[in-house]
């Protein structure tokens, strides 16, 4: 086990810097004449002043480290539920509602009265286990599986799906953008860690709410907001993590000021990974680390009572992350620049009259990425870039319940338009020169161009009062989606000797069509028990990259193809969900159609299926139809006052149906989903013998996978070279973890990995897990 970053953070620790929890937040004492909730995408309020414990400084909330009990028979505490559903304030206090989420239905719920299933990563739950990256956060939550083609990667998949079909957000703002590829991504590693109050994961169609992509599911990840005080209060935050298994460090600094109308609060994070070890029969993997720094600049106005105005920017640097299956000592790729600028601006109404809630918003979002490829041999680099522009406009609004409608439901309505700009570049240089010197080779431009991409569509949702035995929600989508499409004469020239030319693809523009809906009920068939059943639907527009991109991409060479429809898929959910004392449970099945699928299949070039160096010719095509299972079941069980038993499993089942375009007439072939991920769960006992420390052992697990599909038979990352592969080896893993409060200003954890130094990566994934090693974190406050 390596010991320097350990050693480096102690000499910091014992320097006398301060240390403060990045989740630890400034006195809560707004003004008594309005409400003052975050929007609806900020995170849960922190307990108010008034109830902070006794020995917390003030301006401290109690240590996450130990998340505070909520009452007996009142799980809605401080704030009281107004007609329409609007959170008001008593005493001048900004709500306070324990583990609330508003993905679901963009109203704030409690989790135990939410109509979907979802799975949350709360602020206590990060505290108790940091997470290395944002990513990573989401391993324990039931019905999410995470793929790493890299160590600065994490792809979630959902009910089988994943990349283009799972939506990413950032406080509510779409992270997808007109580029997004149909394999796993690492867009979710671009949002800083150290940021995040709350994950919130709801499974199955999002359409209706969020649009195109969504059809396994939305990640929403919610950000700090600074919050008023009724007096002048700093807003001070240190926290810093180490681990072994790449002898990692990571450093966040947060800095602010509340006030009794503005709050503004700024971050800075440097984040430093090294080669990653993993387990025993592994050792260190070459071509792993990375480094990253991040930004973030958060303001809250209140321009007058029951009008805010939030804005805020998040910045992202990261460098030099390679691509461990795609790298040799003579031949490999890396990341070498991979940016994110955010720009986020929404200004909310609350009140009482018709408009309960209205918020306009107004993003801009910059991602970029520049990939290096060195082939020492050819004496090359090849440097392939993409800078891609999201400028979006949202409106949405909340009025009065409808008391004429069974059950008094609350109509949520809104409209947005996103436009999509991608700019993309390729060069070669020799590596032999004292200086690079890249010459354009447009041939091999992922894009060609400046194609752009246009969405705009229009929402509307009917939830009624969920304290009620019987409550539903209904909501229906329509979008517009549109892509122009530049001249493309990259084949042309990429392939000039090809016996018949090769065509140049005109300019052209492609317009569809997206609807959505869904319809949900949720029945209490006793005190804490509830069955819900859930229809809807989802849809997911080519976008950009299903058009145009060219070149290799996983385990083929793509080649663009322009005879694509939308996708529609269609899910019927049936769970039911378990909040008494004690128990929490929940258990869903869902049964998911989805019609019209994008994938890659093998295709002809020149009459030829493989190019030069033997990589297959793939196009995109609209498969004929996808069927998925799934099952997820957790529960939880607090079987003495200070220890928690949990347990959660996730079962996928996928079968698709493609034509292979190489031979006329040949029938269908049915084979699973690409990277379709085994039965796998997870065992945790939690002891929290007081508010002063607790001690954590957990395991998690998974089957082997020999469900392949024609794609994962060819893919580097799912068959490494291996004669013969047959399946993905399972594995069980055990860590224990600890945490403590260290008087009334610092905290620490210590997370301690793979105990018996296992060998195992994830189905799918390019990088092994961590061996046996340590993470240990810092927080304090002022």
């Amino acid at each position: 086990m390596h010991l320097r970053p350990f050693v480096l953070m102690a000499c910091c620790a014992l320097t006398g810097a301060p240390l403060v929890p990045a989740h630890a937040q400034e006195q809560l004492e707004p003004s008594a004449a309005e409400p003052s909730t975050p929007p609806a995408d900020a995170p849960v309020s922190e307990p108010s002043s008034t109830e902070a414990s006794a020995d917390a400084p003030a301006g401290q909330a109690p240590s996450a480290l130990v998340p505070r009990e909520t009452p007996p028979g009142n799980p809605v505490s401080a704030p009281t539920s107004a007609p329409g559903g609007t959170v008001e304030p008593e005493s001048g206090e900004e709500p306070v509602i324990p583990s609330t989420v508003v993905t679901a239905t963009r109203r704030p719920r409690p989790t135990s009265s939410q109509p979907r299933a979802m799975s949350v990563v709360t602020r206590e739950d990060l505290a108790k286990r940091p997470a290395r990256t944002t990513p990573e956060a989401l391993l324990e939550s039931e019905g999410v599986f995470l793929q790493k083609t890299n160590h600065g990667g994490g792809a979630p998949i959902l009910r089988g799906l994943y990349g283009q079909h799972v939506l990413l957000l950032v406080d509510g703002v779409r992270l997808n953008n007109g580029t997004v590829r149909s394999g796993p991504n690492q867009y979710l590693n671009t949002v800083d860690p150290f940021l995040v109050e709350q994950l919130e994961v709801v499974r199955g169609p999002g359409s209706v709410l969020y649009g195109s992509d969504a059809l396994g599911g939305v990640i929403n990840v919610r950000t700090f907001w600074p919050r008023f005080a009724s007096e002048t209060t700093p807003i001070g935050a240190v926290r810093a993590q180490a681990g072994s298994a790449d002898q990692s460090l990571q450093g966040h600094l947060r800095a602010g000021v509340s006030l009794q109308d503005t709050a503004v609060a700024g971050a800075l994070t440097l984040r430093d990974f090294n080669d990653l070890r993993g387990g025993e029969r592994v050792g260190v993997q070459r071509y792993t680390g990375y480094q990253e720094g991040d930004a973030a600049l958060k303001v809250r106005q209140r321009l007058r009572p029951g009008l805010q105005l939030y804005l805020q920017y998040q910045g992202v640097r990261q460098s030099d992350a390679p691509r461990l299956d795609r790298s040799a000592p003579g031949d490999f790729r890396r990341f070498s620049d991979q940016e994110r600028d955010f720009a986020h601006a929404r200004l909310e109404h609350t009140g009482s009259g018709f408009l309960r809630r209205g918020a306009v918003e107004l993003s801009m979002h910059r991602q970029s990425e520049q990939v290096d490829r060195f082939r020492v041999a050819r004496d090359r680099m090849d440097r392939d870039s993409v800078n891609v522009w999201t400028v979006g406009l949202r409106a949405e609004a909340e009025t009065p319940a409808l008391s004429a409608l069974p059950g008094a439901p609350v109509p949520i309505f809104g409209a947005e338009v996103f436009h999509d700009k991608a700019t993309s570049n390729a060069g070669r240089s020799p590596l032999s020169e004292p200086a690079l010197d890249f010459s354009p080779v447009p041939e091999d431009a992922r894009y060609p161009g400046a194609p752009t991409q246009v969405s705009a569509g229009v929402f509307g949702l009917l939830a009624s009062d969920a304290e009620r035995p019987f409550s539903y929600h209904a909501g229906l989508r329509a979008q517009v989606h549109r892509v122009s499409l530049p001249v493309d004469a990259r084949l042309t020239e990429a392939f000039p000797d090809a016996s018949d030319p090769l065509p140049v693809l005109p300019a052209t523009t492609q317009n569809s069509v997206g609807l959505a809906g869904e319809l949900g009920v949720r029945q209490r068939v006793a005190d804490g028990v509830s069955v819900l059943l859930n229809l809807g639907s989802g849809f997911r527009a080519p976008n950009i990259d299903d058009y145009l991109r060219l070149g290799a991409d996983g385990p083929g060479y793509l080649v663009p193809g322009r005879d694509l429809h939308p996708e529609q898929s269609y899910t019927a959910e049936l769970g039911t969900r378990v909040d008494r004392g004690p128990v929490g449970a929940q258990l869903f099945y869902a049964f998911t159609v989805v019609d019209g699928l994008v994938g890659n299949v093998p295709t002809l070039l020149d009459g030829q299926q493989f190019t030069p160096d033997g990589v297959p010719y793939r196009t995109r095509q609209n498969l004929d139809r996808a069927d998925i299972h799934s099952l997820e079941a957790s529960v939880s069980v607090k079987v003495l006052p200070s220890l928690t038993l949990a347990t959660h499993a996730t079962y996928t089942h996928t079968k698709s149906r493609r034509q292979d375009l190489t031979v006329e007439g040949t029938p269908f072939i049915r084979e699973p989903l690409s990277r379709t991920p085994p039965l796998n769960g997870l065992v945790r006992a939690t002891w929290e013998p007081g508010e002063v420390f607790f001690v954590e052992g957990l395991s998690r697990w998974a089957l082997s996978q020999d469900a392949y599909s024609a794609a994962d038979l060819l893919d580097i990352r799912t068959c490494a070279e291996t004669p013969e592969c047959a399946q993905t080896p399972g594995f069980v893993v055990f860590h224990a973890r600890a945490g403590a409060r260290l008087g009334k200003r610092l905290s620490a954890a210590l997370t301690l990995q793979n105990l018996f130094d296992a060998t195992y990566r994830t189905h799918g994934s390019g990088v092994d897990e961590p061996g046996r090693s340590a993470v240990i974190s810092l927080e304090a406050s002022l």
